[in-house]
């Protein structure tokens, strides 16, 4: 088991679609339309802690900004990643996991020092910046 210095939030969005005619204000592609729920939901409670409701075709990233709370650890999916939002993260205490995108740059890599485990899955530990020379984390 892990253990987190706070409980986790973790979050994520579906879209629900239908023809267009049934909702002509939420047009989503071609001959659909379509919903979007993003989603904070409690591991602890097993319950949603916030819902958002937009239309399909909004990307998560900039919902994400309603979802978070300092007082629990951020889990997000790359749909959610920038690195604009990661800088705000570290000066606002937001702890967070979020899976980054595929084409990030790794800048600086520093090995940490820590004690390996035959049990543990980590591959790496390390600390770098992320971007490219146009722009990177701080």
């Amino acid at each position: 088991s892990l253990r987190f210095p706070k409980p986790l939030r973790v979050v994520d969005s579906t879209t629900v679609t239908v023809g267009k005619n049934r909702l002509p204000w939420a047009p989503y592609h071609g001959e659909r339309a379509g919903v979007k729920l993003h989603v904070a939901y409690s591991p602890e409670s097993s319950l949603p802690a916030d819902v958002v409701e937009t239309i399909g075709l909004r990307h998560d990233g900039p919902v994400g900004e309603q979802l978070t709370n300092p007082q629990q650890v951020l889990v997000e999916d790359r749909a959610y990643f920038k690195i604009e939002r990661l800088d705000r993260f570290v000066e606002q205490h937001q702890l967070f996991v979020i899976r980054m995108k595929d084409n990030i740059e790794l800048h600086q890599k520093k090995s940490l020092n820590r004690l390996p485990s035959a049990s543990s899955s980590v591959q790496a530990d390390f600390t770098c910046q992320l971007g490219t020379k146009q722009y990177r984390s701080t």
